[in-house]
């Protein structure tokens, strides 16, 4: 067998070294930012908007879950899970309303096959004693992406993640920010429109028009609370309230969708803010867009569901006046 000549073992050297060196760097750069808070705890109020946190908000909020659950070893917890309308919710007023533990897990965005998944590897990985699911009418849509497993598997590996380009790019951007001064703007927020409702109202019809029935995650969704159920966990299905004008265009634009999405809610232990024996509790004036109340009116809806999950399967009956 010929012998590699001088040349191509110099590559291979160079090569070697190279792909050592970049993957060392990357390493090391990512465990001295640590830009999700893996190997100290991080107050996720004062990194909310920052970098590494809206990258990537779900790996973000579970390792600060892990963190918090050290806190609270030997204690059964309860937990909020949704999307960004059941983030509004305040975990630490809720904890002192209802005098137990709360942590909000919900994130911008989150889709029902995520919070599916979710919901399932927070009840195999933590002791809980209830549930808050938020489940709006705009995230019935099949066939939404579902980046959770792959953030179980970031969590679950965490020097394997280290290793990824992706954390390096958190890492950068908040090395940026810190050193440089440069600022991070979600790349995702909707900018410049002067009627922020009638076009988030428009890109919602979109969405769900263009989007069928989620029939195989509604079985996935009643296999997950049956297995609650079966765990001893109080499981209660959350729809936020929303602009009346977005209650108007579910009712009108999809009148037999949204009767199915009621149909499914009655059918289990709910609390629905948007009902209309409770929709005038929330007027426009509230809302800062199509589905997010401002910061002034937020801890009404803490409070609301604060008493509502003092009543038996959790009715609501408190009005945010």
């Amino acid at each position: 067998m010929d012998k590699a000549n001088p040349m191509e073992r110099g590559f291979l050297a160079f090569f070697t070294l190279t792909a050592v060196l970049l993957t060392g760097l990357t390493f090391g750069v990512n465990c001295y930012v640590d830009p999700f808070g893996r190997w100290a705890a991080v107050d996720e109020s004062s990194v909310a908007g920052k970098p590494a946190y809206t990258l990537n908000r779900r790996l973000f909020k579970l390792i600060a879950f892990d963190h918090w659950m050290a806190d609270h070893a030997g204690e059964r917890v309860s937990v909020l899970i949704g999307d960004s309308t059941t983030n509004q919710i305040d975990a630490d007023d809720l904890t002192r309303l209802t005098r137990r533990p709360w942590y909000n897990l919900a994130y911008g965005g989150a889709g029902l096959a995520e919070t599916i998944d979710l919901v399932a590897y927070v009840m195999n990985r933590h002791p809980l004693t209830q549930i808050v699911w938020g489940l709006p009418f705009a995230r019935l849509i099949a066939g939404a992406e579902n980046d959770i497993p792959r953030t179980i598997d970031m969590v679950g590996t965490p020097l394997r993640h280290m290793l990824t380009f992706e954390s390096l790019h958190a890492s950068y951007l908040v090395l940026r920010a810190t050193w440089l001064g440069i600022g991070f703007e979600d790349p995702k927020m909707d900018t410049g429109d002067q009627d922020i409702v009638t076009y988030q109202l428009s890109r919602a019809r979109s969405e769900i028009a263009g989007r069928p029935w989620p029939g195989e995650e509604l079985v996935s969704l009643e296999d997950t609370l049956e297995e609650a159920q079966d765990r001893g966990v109080s499981v209660v299905l959350l729809n936020p309230p929303v602009h009346p004008r977005t209650t108007e265009l579910y009712r009108t634009s999809f009148a037999e969708r949204y009767a199915g999405y009621l149909t499914l809610l009655e059918r289990h232990c709910v609390i629905d803010f948007d009902q209309a024996a409770h929709r005038a509790a929330w007027p426009a004036r509230m809302f800062l867009d199509a589905s997010h109340l401002t910061i002034e009116y937020k801890p009404l809806l803490t409070r609301a569901l604060a008493q509502a999950l003092g009543v038996p399967c959790a009715r609501p009956l408190l009005t945010a006046r």
